[in-house]
């Protein structure tokens, strides 16, 4: 008796270790979740998915924000986004069978070897309702189980809203009803395959002044990327690019605060000079107006005489302001202080263009598809693409490095 007693203990014991044990795994699991999203060293990073990958070919502002991130790492992107397409590649059906559009997709994902992989489809799925849940949630797992086969990390994103009245007949309502249905789908799928998920439907779904962020109120203009840049880096958990800088004449003090660093500095009567360090780049803002101000650099300089003075970087006027105004607080978003981080934008932009028409060019039927024995010798000019591309590529990681800008605030005479 005693015997089957002590039996019944270690059962009891084992079980609740076991328990312990499982409780332990998954608190790991959403402590992992819940720490800052990183891209490693030698990464090569695929953005998949359909037109809101395709269409930032643009703007290449999602490439932008991940790979300032980590200036001094060797991380490369590849945009295989397709207008229109799904899980199942059903846009990519333009070319020949075989191989069919499926097939064409995971072979581009093959040849481009990717270690990362933001997957951000659902939107035009989104489009059966209900009653093409089941469908797309295999397709999902399907596509997700291919990237395991890659030896790849997956991010999911969520579809956006839709922002206005689009080109669809279907009302805006329900229109935004299936895409949050298929969000929630996409969100438990990460959850249940231990993934990161990013969810752009409700940050772009709260924001006011939505017509300002797309074309159609379905496709995202230059301002939407620059606001979906902000809503990615806040969903996985990276820090705010916002930087102030703040100087007091009198007391011969300066500091600042955010990505950035004050490495020297001389103070004169009305006149100081600092060089300005930042540890990463700030977002550039698109031209026109945009919708918030909070990758801005803030200068406060208190303890001015009267008069107006002006903040000089790398010997350009970055602003000009009246004593009164730099005491409350000057925002640059512009100029010479984002010099660089458009410049860079540029060269992702053009990389980006270069290689699509490489993967995606106009006449692939005749280069490489069934009708090659025509002009499949002139296949070797896509080929001949990777150097300008690889050049471009070495002039990014240059340029994402930030430089140091050599500053002086002093009157203007």
């Amino acid at each position: 008796m005693r015997s089957a007693k002590i039996s019944s203990l270690s059962i009891l014991l084992l079980l609740v270790f076991l328990q312990g044990c499982a409780t332990a795994e998954i608190t790991t699991s959403e402590e992992e979740k819940s720490t800052p999203f990183e891209l490693r060293h030698g990464d090569r990073v695929v953005l998949l998915g359909n037109s809101l990958i395709q269409n930032d070919l643009e703007y290449g502002y999602i490439e932008y924000a991940l790979t300032t991130r980590w200036p001094g790492r060797d991380i490369t992107f590849r945009n295989l986004g397709w207008t229109g397409d799904t899980v199942h590649g059903e846009a990519r059906s333009y070319y020949t069978t075989p191989p069919d559009s499926y097939e064409l997709l995971t072979r581009q994902l093959e040849e481009v070897e990717p270690t990362v992989v933001f997957v951000a489809y659902g939107a035009n799925e989104a489009y059966a309702g209900k009653e093409g849940i089941s469908r797309f949630k295999e397709g999902l797992q399907k596509l997700l189980d291919k990237i395991d086969e890659l030896d790849a990390r997956a991010v999911l994103l969520s579809p956006i809203p839709q922002l206005a009245g689009g080109p669809s007949g279907e009302g805006i309502t329900q229109r935004n009803e299936n895409l949050a249905l298929y969000s929630s789908v996409i969100a438990q799928t990460a959850a249940e395959r231990d993934l990161r998920y990013i969810n752009l439907f409700d940050p772009l779904q709260d924001i006011n002044n939505k017509e300002r962020l797309t074309t159609d109120g379905v496709h995202l203009n230059e301002n939407g990327y620059y606001f979906l840049a902000s809503v990615m880096e806040d969903q996985l958990g990276l820090s705010s690019r916002e930087s102030a800088v703040s100087i007091d004449l009198s007391g011969n003090v300066i500091e600042s605060t955010g990505p950035t660093t004050i490495l020297q500095n001389h103070f004169q009567d009305d006149r100081m000079q600092f060089t300005l360090a930042h540890s990463i780049l700030p977002l550039p803002p698109p031209p026109s107006e945009t919708l918030t101000q909070e990758h801005a650099i803030r200068f406060q300089v208190r303890g001015l005489n009267n008069g107006c003075y002006t903040l000089t970087a790398d010997s350009d006027i970055a602003a000009s302001a009246s004593a009164e105004r730099w005491s409350d607080g000057v925002r640059v978003d512009r100029g010479v202080l984002f010099r660089q981080a458009n410049e860079l934008r540029e060269r992702i932009v053009d990389k980006n263009q270069l290689f699509f028409r490489k993967y995606r060019p106009t006449n692939r039927t005749y280069l490489v598809g069934f009708r090659s024995h025509e002009q499949g010798q002139n296949a070797k000019e896509l080929e001949q693409l990777d150097l300008f591309i690889s050049r471009l590529e070495g002039q990014i990681f240059q340029l994402r490095k930030p430089h140091p800008k050599h500053c002086t605030v002093q009157s203007v005479k």
